[in-house]
């Protein structure tokens, strides 16, 4: 079967220029600014504009104000790679006032998560973009985010095939829920999100892919009604493979005696899938970063990328010169 079409981004090299977006909710100064430290130490240059720092209510900004600075960072040629600020609430509501041209006209890397999964989506769905489910500035990008995640993310952002895999000694946490092998395009992110962009026109096809899913804060019988929906909505029909980030139970339901994994394989035990629980890719600590739109395998307990998200500036040079 061939491969739908997909476009990687151009890679970052040292030196790039990153720039920032704030598409949800508003953050913590200090914390962006420590993030933006951690950038610079991995050797890319850092843009943004005051207007990352306006609040409406329990936005930062407008709708039209942050749809208009995604769009302007997508067409100014002097940004390499757009990076969000914070999720919480919000991405959606920019959804009808992005420019799918420009997007796709000036492909570039694109990272965020959480709430910035509609937003992955979007950039899958509309303009077929290769994304990137990782850490937002004013927060997850600290000093206190381990080395080797660190290492990670410089790899996929650098197209680095051997330091973009998921570190070992982060997938000890892994568990098999249902054994077996598949290959797919990668696609994914927040649970209650791909829940919300069903039945809109920014739904994406999941037929074929391993789909990655993750949430926090949502008690064990919500997350059994959003994969409910998703499976009576012929979401997760023709999926290969399913995997699960870590999702930590919360207060309300420490009593239980059963767990996030017992859930998941009450409502999709029986698919003939393989499915796996705890990759850390989510909402805790030490995230790694997932590319969207991939090739990627799941292999035992383990998920494997198989091609790299970005495309290296010397391999399209090469292969401008031998066409030559």
């Amino acid at each position: 079967m061939p491969r739908d079409p997909v476009v990687r981004p151009p890679a970052l090299r040292e030196g790039d220029c990153i720039g920032l977006a704030a598409p949800a909710s508003s953050f913590n100064e200090e914390e962006l600014h420590a993030g933006v430290r951690v950038l610079q130490d991995l050797g890319f240059r850092v843009h943004y504009t005051p207007r990352l720092f306006d609040t409406y209510r329990y936005l930062a900004g407008s709708d039209t104000a942050r749809a208009a600075e995604l769009n302007a960072l997508f067409a100014d040629p002097a940004i390499q790679a757009i990076f969000c600020c914070r999720g919480g609430y919000g991405s959606q509501r920019l959804l009808p006032y992005l420019d799918a041209a420009v997007i796709t006209a000036h492909p570039k890397i694109f990272v965020g998560c959480s709430d910035l999964t509609s937003l992955l989506l979007y950039l899958y769905s509309q303009c077929h973009l290769v994304t990137l489910h990782g850490p937002v500035v004013a927060g997850d990008i600290l000093s206190g985010l381990a080395p080797d995640a660190l290492r990670q993310l410089q790899g996929i952002l650098t197209g680095d095939e051997v330091a973009m895999q998921p570190p070992a000694n982060h997938l000890t946490g892994l568990t098999v829920l249902r054994a077996g092998e598949a290959e797919g395009r990668l696609l994914g992110g927040c649970l209650s999100l791909l829940v919300c962009a069903v039945g809109t026109p920014f739904q994406p096809q999941t037929r074929d892919t391993i789909l990655f899913l993750e949430d926090r804060g949502e008690r064990l019988y919500a997350i059994d009604r959003m994969l409910t929906y998703l499976k009576l909505a012929g979401v997760i029909q023709g999926v290969r493979g399913l995997v699960f980030g870590r999702i930590e139970r919360v207060a309300a339901d420490r009593h239980l005696p059963y767990g996030v994994e017992d859930v998941i394989l009450d409502v999709l035990g029986d698919l003939e899938v393989p499915i796996l629980y705890g990759f850390p890719a989510d909402h805790c600590a030490q995230s790694l970063t997932l590319p969207i739109g991939v090739q990627a395998a799941m292999r035992g307990a383990r998920l494997v990328l198989c091609e790299s998200p970005v495309v290296r500036q010397e391999a399209e040079d090469r292969s401008a010169h031998a066409g030559a």
